[in-house]
C-alpha cells in the first residue's frame, strides 16, 4: 500500500508542479498591460474568466479605467476584489489605489510598498504616484528628485514625453522655488536641470516695450532675444554634453527641424460639399487648395476631392484606393470619422475631427480638429501662466459645456502644483439669460468643483475666484458680462482681483461698440490668422470670407491640414510646438493627435492689444 501511494506521489507531484507553473505563467502573462486596449476589452475578458485569471483581468481593467479617468468605476471594482491576493496582484492593487488617491488629491501611504520587490515598470508607476503626492504636498525639492527617478525606469516610448514633462516642471519654477531644490555633489543630472532653468529664465526676460517702438524695432528686439536664448542654451550644452535634456535643445532654441516628406503625395480630400454642412466643407477645401499660395516653398500635392454627401464612406474609400491615393484627409463630421475608423482603411488618414476613443488602429489614423476641448486646455495653460489659482468656468448647460469643463479641469490638475481646483457654473440659453437679466438676476461668482472623473464634489463655492473663463457665443457673452457685474456688484474684469477670459467662439468681426466697451480688459483667445487679419486685409484670403471670423478659422484649418499632410510621417510622436500654424502653435501626441495653442489678446476700450503669448 505504501508503495502504491509512493507511486501515485511520483506521478502527481510533477503534474501538480506543471499545472501550478502554467497557472503562474498565465497569471503573469495576463498581468501585462496593453496601452492600446481599453477598459471594455479587459472587463469583457474578466467576465469570461474565473479564478486567478479573472482577478488579473479585473486588475488590468481597473488600470485602464484609471487611464480613462473613470475613477468611480475603478474604485467600485477595487472594492469588489477578493480579500486574498497573491503578491503580484496585491502590488497591482496598491498601485491602482495610489493612482486614484493622487487624482482625487487624497493621502496615500507609500510605505506599503517594498521598493526592492518592484519591477522597473512598477517602479515607474510608483514614482508617478510619489510625484503626484509631492505635487499635492507642494514639495518642490521632492518633485525634482521624483522626475530624476522616473528617468531611470521610463520606457523608450515614453522617454521623450517624460523629458518634456521634466522640462516643463523646471521651466515654470520661479527663481525662489528653484533655490528650494537641494542638489548633492554627485547629482550632476539634477544640477544640469537647475542650471538649464536659470539659463532659460535669464535669457527669456523680454525687454520693456517703449511707446515709440516701431514694428521694425519690435522685430529686431524679438530676434535679438531669440539669439540670446540660443546662445545661453548652447553654452549650457557645452557644460553638460551628456545631459538627457540635450534631446530637446532644438525645441528650446526654436530650431526643431520640420522637413517636409519627400515627394508630392496623391491625396483624397473628403469633405461635405452639399447639404447643410456645405459652407464648412467648401471653406476648408478653399484653404487646403490655397496652402501653396501661403507656403510656396513646400511641394505641390496631387489632390482629388470626394464629397462625403455623395456616397457611403466605404464607397469613397474604395474610390480612393482605385485612384492609388496615398493619404486620406478628412472626413470632417465626427460621425463620419467614427465610421471611417471602424472600416479600418488600408490608406493612412488625417481626420479633420476627433473621436472620444483614439486608441491605435490597425492602420495609421491621425486627428486634427478645431476642438473646443483643445481650446479649453489652452485656456488652462494661459490662465495658469498668469499665476491664477482659483478659476471659475461659465459654460453652457449641455454636452459641449461639460466636455469643455472636463478638458479644462484635466489640464489644470496636471499644471497645478498647489492643489488648486477648477470650478464650474452652467448657464442656460440666450432666452433664459435674457429673462433673468430683465428680472435683475445677476450671475454670482459661485461654482461646483470639477473632479476629473466627470462628477461634481461638495456644494457650491462662492468666494476667492481670481479668474473667470467663459465659453459662450457672442450673443450669450453680451448678456453674461453685465450679469456678472450685477451679481458681483462691481465691474468684473477691470479689477486686478478677478480677470475675465473668453473663448474664440464669442470673438466676431462685427462686434458692437457697446460690446467692446463692456469687455474692456477681457482677454480672449483666437487663431493667428484671425489676429493678423484684424490689423490689415490679407489679399491671399478670399474676399467672401475675410469679414467672417468663423469662416477664416475653417480656411486656416484647411491650410494647416495641407501643411500637416506634407509632414504626415512625422506626426506619430509627442512633439510640443511642432509647427507654427495658421490655427495656432501645433503640437503632436503619441496618439497621433494634433493640438493647438492659441494667441491671446485683450480688449482695451474697443481696441485689441496683444499680450505676450501672442508674440
Amino acid at each position: 500500500m505504501n508503495l502504491k501511494r509512493y507511486f501515485y506521489a511520483i506521478l502527481i507531484i510533477p503534474l501538480f508542479t506543471f499545472l501550478v507553473c502554467c497557472t503562474l505563467g498565465n497569471s503573469e502573462k495576463s498581468l501585462n498591460f496593453d496601452d492600446n486596449k481599453n477598459s471594455s476589452y479587459y472587463l469583457s475578458q474578466a467576465d469570461n474568466s474565473s479564478g486567478i485569471d479573472k482577478v488579473n483581468w479585473q486588475l488590468l481593467a481597473i488600470r485602464a479605467l484609471i487611464k480613462e479617468n473613470k475613477f468611480s468605476q475603478a474604485t467600485t471594482l477595487l472594492s469588489n476584489l477578493p480579500p486574498k491576493l497573491n503578491d503580484e496582484q496585491q502590488k497591482e492593487k496598491l498601485l491602482s489605489e495610489g493612482q486614484i488617491a493622487v487624482k482625487k488629491r487624497k493621502s496615500f501611504d507609500l510605505n506599503q510598498f517594498t521598493i526592492e520587490n518592484l519591477s522597473n515598470s512598477q517602479l515607474y508607476r510608483y514614482y508617478i504616484i510619489k510625484l503626484g503626492l509631492d505635487i499635492n504636498g507642494k514639495d518642490i525639492n521632492a518633485q525634482a528628485h521624483d522626475y530624476l527617478q522616473l528617468e531611470k525606469y521610463v520606457s523608450e516610448t515614453e522617454k521623450r514625453q517624460l523629458l518634456n514633462n521634466t522640462w516643463n516642471f523646471f521651466r515654470k519654477l520661479k527663481s525662489g522655488k528653484i533655490r528650494k531644490i537641494l542638489v548633492d555633489e554627485n547629482e550632476t543630472i539634477l544640477q544640469g536641470w537647475v542650471d538649464l532653468a536659470y539659463a532659460y529664465q535669464n535669457a527669456s526676460k523680454a525687454s520693456t516695450p517703449q511707446d515709440d517702438d516701431t514694428p521694425e524695432i519690435i522685430a529686431t528686439k524679438s530676434e535679438n532675444q531669440k539669439q540670446l536664448l540660443k546662445q545661453a542654451i548652447n553654452n549650457w550644452a557645452i557644460q553638460y554634453p551628456d545631459h538627457p535634456a540635450k534631446e530637446i535643445i532644438s525645441i528650446l532654441t526654436g530650431e526643431q527641424t520640420l522637413a517636409v516628406d519627400a515627394n508630392a503625395k496623391k491625396v483624397a480630400l473628403l469633405l461635405p460639399l452639399n447639404s447643410s454642412s456645405r459652407i464648412f466643407g467648401e471653406t476648408i477645401r478653399q484653404g487646403y487648395m490655397d496652402g501653396i499660395k501661403f507656403f510656396p516653398q513646400e511641394p505641390q500635392q496631387n489632390v482629388i476631392i470626394l464629397d462625403t454627401t455623395s456616397a457611403s464612406m466605404n464607397t469613397l474609400i474604395q474610390q480612393a484606393q482605385e485612384q492609388n491615393v496615398e493619404l486620406i484627409v478628412g472626413p470632417l463630421l465626427k460621425k463620419e470619422v467614427i465610421e471611417l475608423k471602424s472600416l479600418e482603411p488600408a490608406i493612412p488618414v488625417l481626420a479633420l475631427n476627433k473621436v472620444d476613443n483614439t486608441t491605435t488602429s490597425a492602420n495609421k489614423i491621425c486627428y486634427f480638429a478645431l476642438s473646443p476641448e483643445d481650446e479649453a486646455k489652452d485656456a488652462a495653460d494661459h490662465i495658469y501662466s498668469q499665476n491664477k489659482i482659483k478659476p471659475l468656468l461659465l459654460v453652457p448647460q449641455n454636452d459641449l459645456g461639460k466636455r469643455v469643463a472636463q478638458s479644462f479641469a484635466v489640464q489644470w490638475s496636471q499644471l497645478s502644483a498647489n492643489s488648486s481646483q477648477a470650478y464650474v457654473q452652467y448657464f442656460g440659453n440666450t432666452q433664459t439669460l435674457s429673462a433673468n437679466m430683465n428680472r435683475n438676476i445677476g450671475i454670482s461668482l459661485a461654482g461646483n468643483p470639477i473632479l476629473i472623473d466627470e462628477t461634481l464634489s461638495g456644494g457650491m463655492v462662492s468666494a476667492g475666484f481670481d479668474a473667470i473663463y467663459v465659453y459662450s457665443s457672442y450673443d450669450e457673452l453680451t448678456l453674461i458680462k453685465p450679469m456678472l457685474d450685477m451679481g458681483a456688484n462691481k465691474t468684473i474684469g477691470n479689477s486686478s482681483a478677478v480677470t475675465l477670459y473668453s473663448s474664440s467662439k464669442s470673438h466676431v468681426a462685427n462686434a458692437s461698440n457697446d460690446f467692446n466697451y463692456d469687455m474692456n480688459k477681457t482677454e480672449y483667445a483666437d487663431i493667428p490668422m484671425v489676429i493678423n487679419q484684424m490689423d490689415k486685409v490679407n489679399t491671399n484670403i478670399p474676399s467672401n470670407i475675410q469679414k467672417d471670423y468663423s469662416l477664416i478659422r475653417l480656411y486656416a484649418m484647411g491650410i494647416d491640414a495641407w501643411r500637416l499632410t506634407n509632414r504626415f510621417n512625422q506626426l506619430n510622436s509627442y512633439q510640443p510646438n511642432f509647427l507654427d500654424g495658421m490655427t495656432g502653435k501645433l503640437s503632436t501626441s503619441d496618439q497621433c493627435e494634433v493640438t493647438r495653442a492659441l494667441s491671446w489678446q485683450q480688449y482695451i476700450y474697443g481696441e485689441d492689444k496683444s499680450d505676450s503669448k501672442s508674440e
